[in-house]
């Protein structure tokens, strides 16, 4: 049996079944895609009675043929931050496991999705589609997040964008260059989304201890500095007087 377990998004968010769960598989900790950094893993330790292994990008990729079949002869568990199944990686794990005919148990955890849509007043249903701002370097400049951006304000819908980041490295794509690169990708489509008082929603680290959550403009968003850690920003459409009421209660 294979279990896919959700740790949530701070350090005690775990449920009490899946710690269960737990203390009766081999277990490994997925530090390729969630965050879930040394002080964490050995708090789960203490409460599991036992260390579970890293698995890194290697382990989850090329290498997770060799791993899913040693769960055909004893119970895993593979633990993320977060919850499981949001991350493409694990949906391909669940795939590829039941290719192998092993069964499957997800339990699931607080998601980082839900979070920001929840801590930012704005109405879950009026989100559109999530993108990704993406690092850039001399032969790489994704804009595909531009076209879901413009969509989503044409049918006056709201934005979850979230910035690059590397969870091995605990780094986040930084706001100012995230800013400019909205800008780059603006001027690539000649459009008109994107201006400098243009409202946005910076929102990094939610649901952590030092979280930190503010609505500004792009250009004041250009001066900000955050440290490590995942970072998103939230571009709103046209906001109804109940989020208005409810985000104004928040920030």
């Amino acid at each position: 049996m294979l279990y896919l377990i959700g740790a949530g998004l701070d350090i005690g968010d775990i449920s009490v079944g899946a710690i269960q769960t737990c203390k009766h598989c081999d277990l490994y900790v997925d530090r390729y895609t969630s965050f879930m950094n040394a002080e964490r893993i050995h708090y789960l330790s203490n409460l599991f009675g036992k260390e579970p292994r890293n698995l890194d990008r290697s382990d989850l990729e090329e290498n997770l043929p060799a791993l899913l079949k040693r769960a055909l002869t004893r119970d895993m568990a593979i633990i993320t931050g977060g919850d499981p199944l949001v991350a493409t990686t694990h949906k391909i794990i669940f795939l590829e496991a039941r290719k192998i005919g092993l069964q499957v148990k997800v339990i699931h955890s607080s998601s980082v999705v839900s979070a920001l849509i929840g801590e930012s007043g704005l109405d879950f249903y009026r989100f559109g589609q999530i993108c990704t701002i993406s690092r850039w370097s001399k032969h790489y400049t994704p804009v595909s997040f531009y076209e879901t951006i413009q969509r989503n304000l044409k049918n006056n819908l709201h934005s979850l964008v979230l910035l690059d980041y590397e969870p091995g490295k605990n780094a986040s794509l930084e706001l100012k260059e995230a800013v400019r690169i909205l800008e780059e990708a603006e001027k690539k489509y000649k459009g008109k989304i994107i201006k400098p008082m243009t409202m946005i929603f910076v929102m990094h680290k939610v649901a952590l201890p030092d979280s930190q959550r503010m609505i500004t403009t792009l250009r004041r968003a250009k001066l900000l500095t955050f440290g490590n850690g995942p970072t998103a920003i939230i571009i709103p459409a046209k906001l109804t007087e109940i989020e208005r009421e409810v985000m104004g209660s928040m920030f």
